[in-house]
């Protein structure tokens, strides 16, 4: 399985149309098997962005993640946090009559989450430049979390042809599952240091 550019840039133009809630997004994913599985490439481009994040949270102390134990606690929380969701709906869908929209959940849901994980890692980068100061900080990473929160439940709502309510409920455990396991991943790395 070779992923290509055009793969790449199919699956990140399919997010980007989800984005601005145009549903002809879907039309740009590879949805096989294949295109399921090549989709998880979204993890390799997204994690450079996931461990910038982590050193700039850690200050200058940065070097330290390049130890053994704290760099192996972030590639394996965050493998983990990656396929926590596409695990969920292997056994999710099934249970709801919709095991046949398998690939379309996972590719749509791994592009959306590179786009996720690049707005979040802008709002980062602009907030440590000093740009957005105080209380805006705060509203700022409010109103992405809520917007991004938005995104995930229209492109798993469109992804899986599911009502709201089911989409919703795959949010909150994204969401929820996704804390638990940074707390988790931040845990290990501090205990290690």
């Amino acid at each position: 399985m070779t992923v290509s550019s055009g793969d790449i840039i199919r699956g990140v133009w399919g997010a980007w149309r989800l984005a601005r809630r145009d549903t002809g997004g879907m039309e740009m994913f590879d949805i096989s098997p294949d295109g399921a599985a090549k989709s998880f490439y979204a993890a390799v481009l997204a994690f450079p962005l996931f461990l910038v994040t982590q050193a700039f949270l850690l200050g200058e102390r940065w070097q330290l993640l390049l130890q053994p134990i704290p760099l192996a606690a972030e590639i394996i929380g965050f493998t983990a946090l990656w396929l926590l969701m596409p695990a969920a709906l292997t056994w999710v869908l099934p249970r709801l009559n919709r095991g046949a929209r398998l690939p379309e959940g996972i590719v749509a849901y791994n592009w959306a989450a590179l786009l996720i994980m690049i707005a979040g890692f802008v709002r980062f980068v602009l907030d440590a430049l000093g740009l957005f100061p105080g209380p805006l900080s705060i509203v700022v990473f409010i109103a992405l979390m809520v917007a991004c929160y938005v995104y995930e439940g229209f492109v798993l709502k469109t992804a899986l042809a599911v009502e709201l309510p089911i989409a919703a409920g795959l949010v909150v455990f994204d969401a929820f599952s996704s804390e638990l396991m940074i707390a988790w991943i931040d845990a290990v790395v501090q205990s290690s240091l």
